[in-house]
């Protein structure tokens, strides 16, 4: 039996809506890691050194700068992570966008909703995305900064 275009581009249609949504939640995974991991090293190190003094500051230096690291070192690698899933959710866009244009009437193959994106060149990139993370990590190192070198004064 043979498929009506229509039909073809309903599916095609409903599965590019679902890679957009897809795509939204990833980034505002991404953001949400970012805000949510740069309060939490406020959090820890206001937890860690509260009111202490100096001589106690100093016997701790060490583990916050392994706790301040290692935030660092998770935003990254969730970021990676994400960026990874968010490469390859619009790769699928743009597949199904590319199928979406080749439909016609005369084709009498069965529709495919999922092709083999992993050839797709990406023409949309998330380079913005770089910024947040960028600049939430610049956050924790200024942090360091002001932390680590509050026993000079």
């Amino acid at each position: 039996m043979k498929v009506p275009i229509e039909i073809k581009a309903d599916i095609l249609k409903t599965a590019m809506q679902e890679d957009r949504s897809e795509i939204r939640i990833i980034k505002g995974r991404i953001y949400y890691i970012c805000s949510f991991l740069t309060a939490s090293s406020f959090a820890v190190t206001a937890f860690i050194f509260g009111n202490q003094q100096k001589l106690v500051f100093m016997e701790n230096r060490l583990f916050f700068l392994l706790i301040e690291v290692s935030f660092i070192m998770l935003l990254w690698a969730l970021f990676a992570r994400l960026k990874t899933d968010l490469t390859n959710a619009r790769k699928c866009l743009q597949a199904r966008e590319k199928l979406i244009r080749e439909l016609n009437d005369k084709d009498e193959k069965p529709l495919d909703p999922f092709p083999d994106a992993s050839k797709e060149k990406l023409t949309i990139t998330e380079n913005g995305l770089y910024w947040v993370v960028f600049l939430a990590s610049l956050a924790l190192i200024l942090k360091i900064c002001v932390v680590w070198f509050r026993v000079i004064e």
